[in-house]
């Protein structure tokens, strides 16, 4: 979003109108004295080195932590011996505390005494500015700019000044600074705590002005890197000397907009905006300082839509956005909303159509440029040229600055998306590989989406399992299958990784082609209990990992319910696994409360199965089988007949059969009779 001196930059969120008071000048004679009267907007740029031949008025800036919604300003003036006369103005509304060597004339009007050599007026005024706009730049809260008591950023208080003096009229130095910490732009103040950071490249200086009170979501250095790569890449014109970036503090209250251009070269952003989104604020508010042309009600709409299109096409650039981001924000401009939106016509905009339905308008014309000349002729020719400007740019300007880049047909196509409420389209990758620079490989990681993405292998099991959360036993591996994609315009290198806690566990690389999509397996193995924070590129899994459950034995069940002594029953556990981890355990089986075999079971989650045994029954009478904790079975085991012998099993029986008796017995008859 962008605030110009001569009012916020046209737009579908105009907040204030402030009207300059032009500088007029009456000279008497052949101009060997004469009077004029400026206000600050038409004073020579702030900060200027001190001159004998300027009039220097400093604005000395403080905090009043007291009294929070309220700054103390000391206008101070330094004057050269030929001016006869001056008057100082409060074009704000503010309430002067002291005046040295100045007279009150009227409530806004202060006179100087003509004998003081350093004049000065101190004031208090409410630095508060707030919006209730909506909108893409949009945010939260009302404020634009705000003092809290323990900092303020504000918009310096504006003065107008009118003098008398003899000789050649003297130049005004309008001067900045603070009383205690802080910095100053050229429009803009912050008081406070600050830390600056400063970068000279192409021709510029970035100075970024971090408050103590902010915390930055990106580093100094890589805000740096973007704004000063973004300065290399636009090609629309002469560079300012000085840019001077604030990040906002947004601890202590919500700011209405995501940032916010005033001046020519200076602007502030909240300090939690980012660089990796379409939407980067930082190169919004950068772009509008190299915007350099004024509009007309048919051509406001390219203020900010060209921001808003730049933004995301440097970000793109940087790679620090794939073009599936950079394709899905550009194409919001297609909704049904704006239909009957007419970019060259503010009365039919909706829903901040210059930002949205603008920036994919830029872009089009931008592509019917490119495709036009073969790439030679683009959008940034154009801005240039209205940059070049003086006047408004009128609408018969801005198209024909397109013909002269890049033909007719480009100009028709500027015609048709400016003029008409034609629907708009988004290019696809293989065109703005075409036209654009090629998009690089663009390669991300990601967790699977698909049931069969996790799976668990190991002493208990082989299978899927799922992830809300995945559960695991002690000694089990884990199989991710990670989504690999490049949606960039050339092949590239991958380097996938999966972390434990932030720790890198297992990787895999390889090279992966251009719009392609590739699954890489990383396991690992979890050999102790505890909860693990899983991740592949940014996104992250919870692991929990238990000892092995303990099968549980539901029902026995026999057989058949009468055997002979000697005879084997079989015994069936039927076992199941209530757990969300595998079940290794023994189940033991037993004969009257006494156990005689084991048997070790495996289940996975959610298993049953069923285990047999024989069990020998030695003794006759009433004999309770069970196994584990389940209720036992009663079987009845009686005494052999004469009928045959009873069937025995190996291990178990008396050891004689009956018809093995009877033949002893007769032996040791005949034994005696002989």
């Amino acid at each position: 979003m962008r605030r110009t001196d001569r009012g916020w930059a046209a737009g579908a969120f105009t907040l204030l109108l402030v009207v300059s008071m032009t500088g007029t000048a009456v000279a008497s004679g052949t101009g060997q004295v004469g009077t004029t009267l400026a206000t600050d907007a038409d004073l020579a740029t702030g900060n200027a080195t001190q001159t004998d031949d300027a009039i220097v008025r400093t604005g000395t800036y403080a905090l009043t932590p007291d009294r929070p919604g309220e700054v103390r300003v000391t206008l101070s003036y330094r004057l050269p011996d030929r001016v006869r006369s001056l008057r100082a103005s409060l074009v704000d509304e503010g309430t002067v505390t002291d005046t040295d060597g100045f007279n009150r004339v009227n409530d806004t009007t202060y006179k100087w005494d003509e004998s003081t050599s350093n004049p000065s007026i101190t004031l208090r005024f409410n630095p508060n500015e707030t919006t209730s706009k909506t909108g893409p730049e949009a945010a939260d809260g009302r404020y634009i700019f705000a003092d809290t008591g323990e900092w303020a950023l504000l918009r310096q208080f504006r003065t107008s000044t009118g003098y008398s003096y003899t000789g050649s009229q003297p130049g005004v130095d309008r001067r900045t600074r603070t009383a205690g910490s802080g910095a100053v732009g050229d429009r803009m103040v912050f008081l406070g705590e600050v830390s600056t950071v400063e970068r000279s490249q192409n021709g510029q200086t970035f100075r970024l002005v971090v408050p103590e009170a902010a915390d930055l979501d990106e580093p100094p250095e890589a805000i740096l890197d973007s704004l000063t790569n973004a300065s290399q890449s636009l090609r629309i014109g002469d560079r300012d000397e000085t840019v001077v970036a604030f990040a906002a503090p947004t601890d202590r209250l919500e700011w209405g907009v995501r940032g916010l251009a005033t001046g020519e070269s200076e602007f502030w952003v909240r300090d939690f905006e980012r660089l990796d989104e379409p939407s980067n604020v930082w190169l919004h508010e950068y772009v509008h300082t190299r915007q350099a042309f004024r509009t007309t009600t048919e051509t406001r709409w390219l203020t900010e839509a060209t921001a808003q299109y730049y933004a995301a096409e440097l970000t793109l650039e940087q790679e620090r956005i794939g073009f599936d981001e950079y394709r899905r924000y550009l194409a919001s401009g297609e909704r049904s909303t704006y239909d009957d939106v007419v970019l060259s016509n503010p009365s039919t905009w909706t829903v901040n159509a210059n930002y949205i339905k603008g920036a994919l308008a830029a872009g089009r014309v931008d592509l019917a440029l490119r495709a036009a000349t073969n790439r030679s002729g683009t959008l940034e020719v154009v801005v240039r040229e209205l940059n070049s400007r003086e006047s408004p740019v009128t609408q018969a300007e801005f198209l024909e600055a397109v013909e002269t880049a890049g033909g007719a047909e480009p100009r028709a196509t500027a015609v048709e998306i400016s003029e008409t409420s034609e629907p708009l389209s988004m290019w696809d990758q293989r065109t703005q590989s075409r036209l654009f620079k090629t998009v690089p490989a663009q390669v991300g990681y990601a967790l699977p989406d698909t049931a069969d993405g996790y799976r668990a292998s190991g002493p208990y099991r082989n299978g899927t399992v799922s992830a809300t959360p995945v559960r695991l036993a002690t000694g089990e591996t884990l199989t991710v299958d990670t989504v690999v994609s490049n949606t960039g315009g050339a092949s590239g290198e991958y380097d996938a990784t999966l972390t434990v806690d932030g720790s890198v566990v297992t990787s895999a690389t390889g090279e992966i082609d251009a719009e392609s999509e590739r699954t890489v397996p990383l396991a690992h193995t979890f050999e102790r209990a505890g909860e693990y924070t899983v991740g592949v590129g940014e996104e992250t899994v919870t692991v929990v990992v238990e000892e092995p459950a303990e099968p549980t034995v539901s029902e026995v069940s026999v057989d058949r319910g009468k055997f002979q002594v000697g005879q084997q029953a079989t015994v069936t556990a039927t076992v199941s696994n209530d757990a969300a981890v595998p079940a290794n355990g023994t189940v033991a089986f037993t004969r009257d409360s006494e156990t005689v075999t084991e048997r070790t079971v495996t289940l996975a989650p959610g298993d049953m199965t069923e285990v047999s045994v024989s069990v020998a029954l030695p003794t006759a009478g009433t004999v309770r089988l069970g196994a584990g904790a389940a209720d036992p079975v009663s079987v009845t085991v009686v005494a052999p007949t004469s009928d045959g012998p009873a069937r025995t099993s190996e291990g178990s029986g008396p050891g004689f059969t009956a018809g093995l008796v009877v033949v002893a017995a007769l032996l040791a008859l005949l034994a005696r009779r002989r």
